[in-house]
């Protein structure tokens, strides 16, 4: 895999890990979107499904090492891996590509309870026993998403989160819910968006003048910085437009760096507003290997 591309943030480094490829039903990542429209910058395979990527950034500062999100990990059974087309997932090896070790995380920064992005705080031995893949960190997470992952008496809820006790469980003492917009370290803020769950954050990095923000899935590809494109798994889609309409001027004017937690193209932009229309500016590419 090649080295994590990184980002100045002021004070901070940004390294952008990745948990590798994986594949998803393309309609529901674009939701009413129609096919015709989504396959053109996302083409489906025979099963309908896209290649997505799993970024989660690291933000570098000293001592402190938070890692944003967490991937899908080494969890899945095989039928899972064949639907997702993953394996155990390039997290760790992006780790050791830049000197690090999973000790060396300080918190983990999870942005919302599906399994795609929380499945890595734990690793599945090969007994089938898991233990947190960091085993140093404070892991932070909206307390009412906890709630909502592990008590919803909702189907499709539960269905959502059917995977949360495998996940959470074996981290005990380590997970930290929080609640409401909560700042980790100096300079880094979680945010509160809600619309693809009820309490959906982002993480906000401001130094020096600069800023970036992960925006995790109310903005998951850069097709999705349009408007009305977004994901069928979203609770509240009206939500999600509003956040990100808001968060995406904000990073026009401010020229932040965002990144995306699904795009397969690029880790992170600074989006530009071109006569109206939003596209991506100075971008730091994916690299895919052969044959992907």
């Amino acid at each position: 895999m090649e080295t994590p591309p990184r980002l100045q943030i002021g004070e901070f480094t940004i390294a952008f890990l990745t948990d590798g490829l994986w594949r998803n039903d393309g309609g529901c990542m674009f939701g009413v979107v129609p096919r015709e429209l989504w396959q053109r910058a996302h083409p489906p395979d025979e099963q309908n499904r896209i290649r997505l990527n799993l970024t989660c950034p690291l933000i570098l500062k000293g001592s402190q090492a938070i890692l944003v999100d967490t991937g899908i990990g080494n969890r899945l059974r095989p039928v899972e891996r064949r639907i997702f087309d993953h394996g155990d997932g390039w997290l760790l090896d992006g780790l050791a590509k830049i000197g690090m070790e999973p000790g060396d995380i300080t918190h983990v920064l999870l942005s919302h309870l599906h399994f795609d992005h929380c499945g890595g705080i734990i690793r599945m031995r090969q007994s089938g026993v898991a233990e947190p893949a960091f085993p140093r960190a404070r892991v932070m997470v909206q307390q009412g998403e906890v709630e909502v992952a592990r008590h919803s008496s909702n189907e499709r809820l539960r269905a959502a989160y059917r995977h949360i006790e495998e996940c959470l469980t074996p981290l005990g003492g380590l997970l930290e819910p929080i609640r409401g917009d909560t700042e980790l370290v100096p300079g880094v803020t979680a945010r509160v968006t809600g619309g693809h769950t009820y309490d959906h954050q982002i993480v906000i990095v401001e130094s020096s003048g600069q800023a970036f923000a992960h925006l995790a899935d109310i903005v998951p590809t850069r097709s999705h910085m349009r408007g009305p494109w977004n994901q069928a798994f979203d609770l509240d889609a009206l939500t999600t437009m509003e956040q990100k309409a808001q968060y995406l001027g904000r990073a026009v004017d401010g020229r932040w760096w965002i990144s995306f937690a699904h795009d397969d193209t690029a880790y992170a932009a600074r989006p530009i507003n071109e006569h109206g229309r939003l596209s991506l500016g100075e971008s730091l590419t994916v690299a895919h290997p052969s044959g992907t």
